[in-house]
């Protein structure tokens, strides 16, 4: 028996492990969760049973778990409403300096294959003239008003917003040192320093590359599945959770600062 970790990859990205995670990883086997995190930015294993404490323990292998008051760490379709709309591409905390390192979700209650999260990668190499109009150039971005989290942000030209911030168009993953697009469908108001419209059909054109079958995994949810993501290295989105059963989800953030949209900045 070897002291490591069974795994395969997902198509296009990403990684599955076996694994029954309610039980401490080696150290051997320790090292290679965080390897494989940081070189494919998404982890799956399914068939898992742990309790919120269990599964901080094994997102802390990351890095420090964060704590956010107003939240239990769950994600439930229940209330209806933003709960359970449609959410467009982002990540989690983008429009801060301290963008969330990751994220995690452990189904407990899901009808299976009825809902799904879709993630795309955005460490990507996007067409020269579009890598050259990024580079070096920085963005607006939000915290879009809670009843236009489906809609794209660029097509509005003074969007509602809970939070704004500036933020590079490309952001350098400190997990692995690559470079990531750093634009994003929800929370990209504009590009700066170029016109309403020109700013908005770059987006669009930067769009189609981001959000192309072929750079996007989606995660049909079943029961008892946990899903880790590197928050930096890829987006993620779902579509409306209002007709898909019940639906929750345990969440843990690993991250070092809480800034949300209801959480007043210090």
């Amino acid at each position: 028996m070897t002291d490591s970790l069974t795994w395969r990859a997902l198509e296009p990205f990403g990684v599955e492990i076996e694994r029954d995670l309610s039980q401490p990883l080696s150290p051997a086997e320790t090292e290679q969760f965080r390897s494989l995190f940081n070189t494919h930015g998404l982890v799956i294993a399914r068939g898992q049973a742990l309790s919120m404490e269990r599964q901080r323990d094994v997102c802390a292998l990351l890095g420090p778990i964060l704590l956010r008051e107003g939240e239990n760490g769950f994600m439930t379709n229940e209330g209806g409403g933003p709960s359970a709309s449609e959410l467009n591409w982002h990540a989690d905390a983008a429009y801060t300096e301290h963008p969330f390192d990751a994220l995690s979700l452990h189904a407990l209650h899901v009808v299976d294959g009825a809902s799904s999260t879709r993630f795309a990668r955005a460490e990507i190499e996007l067409p020269d003239d579009l890598r050259d109009l990024l580079d070096g150039r920085e963005q607006e971005m939000i915290a879009p008003h809670y009843t236009v989290l489906a809609e794209v942000t660029c097509d509005v030209r003074d969007p509602l917003a809970q939070k704004r911030g500036v933020m590079p168009a490309l952001y350098r993953n400190p997990h692995n040192g690559r470079t990531c697009v750093w634009v994003n469908a929800m929370q990209t108001a504009r590009l700066l320093d170029m016109d309403w419209e020109h700013s908005r059909d770059s987006l669009h054109a930067i769009y189609d590359h981001l959000y192309a079958p072929a750079n996007v995994y989606e995660h049909r949810w079943h029961q008892g599945d946990l899903v880790i993501w590197d928050n930096i290295a890829l987006q993620h989105m779902r579509g409306n959770v209002e007709g898909v059963g019940k639906r929750v989800l345990q969440r843990v953030i690993v991250g070092t600062e809480g800034v949300a949209p209801h959480v007043q900045a210090g």
